[in-house]
């Protein structure tokens, strides 16, 4: 009875475990399957949307033939799939476009292209990934062997079609593009388009959609931006700030994406544009007008901000309301690749490129380079990459008249006095600026107001300077395109507006550009001869003023031992043919012990203790050390540029006795380790960059990287030699 007792319980025990262990296990399985469903949920929109329809016509296919595995994805169906149903695959002709015929007259029929083929694979093997992720599949990605196989012998076949059905090789080349011609004459057309009755009958749409049309494309050309990131521009993503760059003051029209195809996890991006040459092709000028006809024709509600949530969700391009982006059917990815390719031709480097549209990746771009890419602002402005301090405006030189510009959306000016209020209680009360009533439950002391949100402020200071650009586009734009509705505003109607008009009108004719601006445009090498001249010369001055002070320290210091009784000298001759004297200074002991007080003075020990003998009269190699106390880029630059505690600058060192003095290999190593750093420092000061600016740079991103300077040097190496750090 014991024995059955006990058999009993243990068979129930292993039982229980059993239970448990299937619990456990459909627990597991339950999360990764609804992990899985997350995961593929959170990618990109366009992603989902590109993988959608092949893995939908892969997996009808795997019914259509009865596959014993049903829908997994092996290498061999894979194969199959593309071959049958993809590779010979006619693609659809549009119906505006006519096919092309051979030399017989018969259709060509056109099969899908390489980047269509590569699509679909890649669709399938994200597929594989999400059944080996429920444990449905095993063994290797499908794609490893025959795979890329059949897509190289689809492009070489692909060639040959091209080159036996004599297709444009001008077709996406540099050839295949638009012009500055080609962009004026559709910002023209987005101006006065609205006006032309279509052909087939159709009712003109909205100027606001020209206009909108015109704005969209300066964006995606200028900013490199795409369709995507375009359509979801929202009101607080914009704001300015100000450049130096020349005569006329630059504030550029700054964007922040904290979304997009290739950042998913909210990392802040920027991109930005200055006011262009022309004001035709002025993206800043454009949108100004676009927001203009908004807000005083269509009558569209004026942002709040009480509260964050009032505005940021407004969008720049407005779908069917004011909190809906744009619908779109296409990608739209013209702007991106013209803007590019105009910006290689004119000069700027890939690097500027790749930062402008976000094609960067590495370590560096991400983490430590926040700041716009100067050289390809320019460029799509209408100056050269390399016109530092250059940026001349004429149509700048007047600035409206202030009752003039406060006429154009005062509410700006009211909101900015209202953020700059440091009162609490005045910001509650409001009773001076005529602003629109607190929100319901701000009033009921429920919520409370932002009034410290950096994103309207910047927002703010954007329109202000809209405001100025507008009435100074005004009158070139009235004059090229008188007919516009535009004009017929109020605005454009006073007195003011025309006497600034003609003011303008005359400097434009009259004023000559600075002399600076006409040296650098006729006589660039000349010119950048004479900044490179002058940023040496204040380096320089600067570097000796530095040395001048630190010996000066050091001689007053000096003094000061001397005359308190710190120190002791004797005077003995030197025996040199120059009849010279030298000194040696002994440094004694402030409380000296009464034992050494008596005992004999050595002169072998007060030579050792001497300073060092000066270059001009040293017939021995200077011995030195670096040192291993200094911890940031301050202190390394000054000891290489200054010295240390009255001792020779390391920069002297080289120059004077090349590599000879640091005979040691471990000073050899620390001085190669260092080096990089001060090559750094050189490196950023070739464009006219101030040397404390530069030094600056790199003790913010040894900041960042919370590092030492070996570590740094490191750093700095390792991005030298791969891009992809």
């Amino acid at each position: 009875m014991e024995s059955q007792a006990q058999a009993l319980t243990t068979s129930g025990l292993v039982q229980a475990q059993n239970q448990k262990h299937l619990r456990n296990h459909a627990r597991l399985e339950t999360r990764t399957i609804e992990l899985a469903h997350q995961f593929q949920r959170q990618r990109a929109e366009r992603t989902n949307k590109s993988y959608d329809k092949p893995q939908e016509e892969y997996r009808e296919w795997c019914h259509e033939h009865g596959f014993a595995d049903g829908e997994s994805v092996t290498e061999k169906k894979l194969l199959l799939f593309l071959d049958e149903c993809v590779v010979n695959r006619p693609i659809r002709h549009s119906r505006y476009k006519k096919a092309r015929t051979d030399e017989q007259g018969d259709p060509v029929i056109q099969k899908l292209g390489y980047p269509s083929i590569k699509r679909y694979t890649a669709s399938l093997v994200d597929l594989w990934k999400f059944q080996k992720t429920l444990g449905t599949v095993t063994g290797e990605p499908p794609n490893q062997n025959l795979i890329p196989k059949l897509l190289k012998s689809h492009k070489f076949c692909e060639n040959q079609r091209k080159l036996s059905e004599y297709i444009d090789r001008g077709q996406n080349s540099l050839q295949d593009g638009y012009t500055q011609e080609n962009i004026r004459a559709l910002v023209r057309y987005c101006w006065t388009g609205w006006q032309q009755t279509d052909q087939k009958g159709r009712k003109p749409q909205a100027q606001e959609s020209y206009l909108r049309t015109s704005v969209d494309f300066l964006l995606s050309h200028n900013m490199l931006l795409r369709g995507e990131d375009r359509r979801n521009l929202q009101f607080a993503d914009l704001f300015t700030i100000y450049m130096e760059e020349g005569p006329t003051p630059c504030w550029p029209m700054i964007m922040i994406k904290h979304h997009g195809k290739t950042n998913q996890f909210g990392r802040t991006e920027y991109m930005g544009v200055m006011r262009h040459q022309e004001p035709l092709l002025c993206t800043i000028s454009q949108a100004a007008f676009y927001l203009f006809y908004r807000w005083e024709f269509m009558q569209e509600p004026i942002p709040q901000f009480w509260q964050r949530q009032q505005w940021y969700n407004w969008h720049f391009f407005k779908g069917r309301n004011i909190s809906a982006p744009l619908s779109r059917t296409r990608k739209t990815h013209s702007g991106r690749s013209g803007g590019a390719q105009v910006a290689e031709l004119q000069g700027v480097d890939e690097n500027s490129i790749r930062r402008a549209g976000h094609w960067n990746q590495d370590a560096m771009s991400n983490c430590y380079l926040a700041a716009l890419p100067r050289d390809f602002l320019r460029t799509m402005a209408g100056f050269r990459p390399g016109d530092h301090k250059n940026y001349y405006l004429p149509r700048a030189t007047i600035t409206p008249p202030e009752s003039l510009v406060r006429a154009l959306w005062p509410w700006v000016d009211a909101w900015l006095i209202w953020f700059q209020q440091e009162d609490t209680c005045i910001k509650d009360i409001d009773p001076i600026l005529d602003l629109p009533p607190q929100p319901p439950l701000v009033q009921a002391g429920k919520q409370q107001i932002d009034s410290n949100d950096l994103a309207a402020q910047g927002f703010l200071k954007l329109l202000q300077q809209l405001r100025i650009i507008l009435l100074q586009d005004a009158v070139f734009l009235q004059i090229e395109m008188p007919s516009h509705s535009m004009w017929k505003h109020s605005l454009f109607q006073r007195s003011d507006f025309k006497a600034f008009a003609q003011e303008l009108l005359q400097s434009i004719r009259t004023t000559q550009t600075p002399y600076e601006i006409q040296l650098q445009q006729s006589m660039p090498a000349i010119a950048d001869r004479i900044i490179n001249t002058e940023h040496s010369l204040q380096q320089t001055m600067s570097l000796n003023q530095l040395q001048l002070l630190d010996h000066l320290r050091t001689i007053s210091s000096q003094v000061n031992d001397l005359i308190s009784g710190q120190v002791s000298f004797t005077v003995r001759a030197n025996g040199l043919e120059s009849g010279l004297e030298q000194y040696t200074l002994a440094q004694d002991s402030i409380q000296p012990n009464i034992d050494q007080k008596n005992q004999p003075i050595n002169e072998d020990s007060i030579l050792e203790q001497s300073q060092p003998i000066p270059a001009a009269f040293s017939t021995e190699m200077p011995s030195y050390t670096l040192s291993r106390t200094i911890k940031t880029v301050r202190e390394l630059w000054a000891e290489w540029t200054i010295g240390l505690n009255g001792q020779l600058a390391v920069q002297a060192l080289e120059q004077q006795y090349g590599a000879k003095w640091r005979s040691e290999s471990k000073e050899r190593v620390m001085f190669r380790r260092r080096k990089i750093i001060i090559d750094e420092i050189y490196a950023r000061t070739k464009d006219g960059t101030p040397v404390i600016k530069a030094v600056e740079a790199l003790e913010l991103i040894q900041a960042r990287m919370k590092c030492s300077l070996a570590k740094l040097g490191d750093f700095l190496k390792e991005s030298r030699t791969d891009p992809c750090i």
